[in-house]
């Protein structure tokens, strides 16, 4: 994708997006053109925060230095199923992790086979189950790591009158208990994630905590994240452009923001934000949602004594 022939949108609305994928996860711009959509659209900072990958990021931090974009290295880990304790369907934001520590590199490795090996598993009993399907039409969507979404945009192709949409899928079939849904092989528990991520030098923040529906109580979960090191929540998030929330009003989204700033703030958590952006095919657009940039330098100077550092260089 050559990002200088696509007309630009509307300048981003803050200059700080910590949440943002590229081709080494789900989105569909490598992490190269990102950074590049981010000059042009007037992000100043971002993170790239692929799905059980760090893959993406030297390269990110190297268009970094080609368009002054500064580039924090981040991931967002999908973890484990934990039911008895109210973790149900969690992703926990990994930032300023040392890209190359190897423990956390070798995790990674475990993290993505057994993830790859679970999506198999689902579209196989998907399968059995009658659904038009196959492994390569979810490789061939996913242009990366498969993930469920990818699944239900193929159902949705071959069964719109069972699945008028994504959700419709994820709510019959893909959520855990569903009837098609598979336990990873190897996922890590929230306490695992907080670990590595520490020891790779990172600060580990909640993701998007709007977007857990199935979670019992919320503020409950939260404390108990807090406890086991959870240092930080996602507090700014487009949830009224999620399927989760459609359909909600920017003031609705607003007072969600807002009850997670305030736990955060009560929890003596940091505050981060982002668009979640995937690419062009989405309507979402990078700087949609983030930081302004006092929030960043606050943000900066909370974690500053608890990170390893907060410049990388490419040479190593």
């Amino acid at each position: 994708m050559n990002t200088t022939d696509i007309p630009t949108p509307p300048q981003a609305r803050f200059p700080v997006d910590l949440q943002v994928h590229t081709t080494c996860s789900d989105g569909t711009m490598t992490p190269t053109e990102v950074v590049a959509w981010a000059a042009r659209t007037g992000v100043e900072v971002l993170a790239v925060t692929d799905h059980d990958s760090i893959d993406g990021v030297e390269e990110a931090l190297l268009a970094g230095r080609q368009y002054n974009v500064q580039v924090i290295p981040a991931v967002e880990l999908s973890l484990r199923h934990e039911p008895e304790k109210d973790f149900r369907d969690l992703d926990l934001l990994g930032y300023w992790i040392d890209p190359w520590d190897t423990e956390l590199r070798s995790v990674l490795e475990r993290v993505q086979a057994g993830r790859i090996a679970q999506k198999r598993a689902q579209v196989e009993r998907l399968r059995e189950m009658g659904y038009r399907i196959t492994w390569d039409e979810v490789l061939a969507l996913a242009q990366g790591m498969p993930g469920r979404p990818h699944i239900a945009q193929v159902l949705v192709r071959h069964h719109p009158e069972e699945f008028p949409d994504v959700e419709a899928v994820f709510t019959r079939l893909l959520r855990p208990e569903s009837p098609a849904y598979v336990h990873r092989p190897f996922a890590l528990s929230l306490d695992e994630a907080v670990r590595i991520i520490r020891r790779a030098g990172g600060i580990p923040v909640l993701a998007h905590p709007g977007l857990y529906t199935t979670v019992r109580d919320m503020t409950a979960m939260i404390v108990r994240a807090r406890r086991l090191g959870v240092l930080g929540l996602e507090v700014w998030y487009p949830y009224h452009k999620t399927r989760v929330c459609a359909g909600c009003t920017e003031e609705e989204r607003r007072a969600l923001c807002l009850r997670f700033e305030r736990l955060a703030e009560r929890l003596g958590m940091v505050k981060t934000g982002g668009s979640d952006f995937h690419g062009l095919h989405k309507d979402v657009h990078l700087g949609e949602q983030g930081l302004t940039w006092p929030q960043f330098e606050e943000l900066q100077a909370r974690v500053a004594p608890l990170v390893r550092s907060l410049e990388y260089t490419c040479v190593h």
